[in-house]
């Protein structure tokens, strides 16, 4: 029986780095997050956090049960700071 108060999540299939397969997981999206395939996602496994990649988004599941921690974006590399020039007008 469903709650018609409560919302159904989306649902992410994910694919961990270390599969060869086309075996995916399915994770719960929390609400407010707005998820495509191809987008890296962290999730909790039995070893720990680790970062996967979503392949379909899908409407429900009845394997869902765990919720998709947060979104794995990429760092942003930091140019280094240039040194201010010397003004050398006399």
């Amino acid at each position: 029986m469903t709650d018609l108060l409560t919302p159904t999540l989306a649902v992410a299939a994910v694919k961990f780095k270390w599969q060869k397969d086309d075996k995916s997981y399915d994770y719960l999206v929390p609400t407010g997050l707005d998820l495509s395939p191809g987008d890296k996602v962290i999730v909790e496994t039995r070893r720990g956090e680790t970062e996967v990649e979503i392949v379909e988004i899908k409407a429900g599941s009845d394997k869902a049960t765990t919720t998709i921690l947060r979104r794995a974006d990429p760092v942003e590399p930091t140019a280094p700071e240039a040194k201010p020039a010397e003004d050398w007008n006399f």
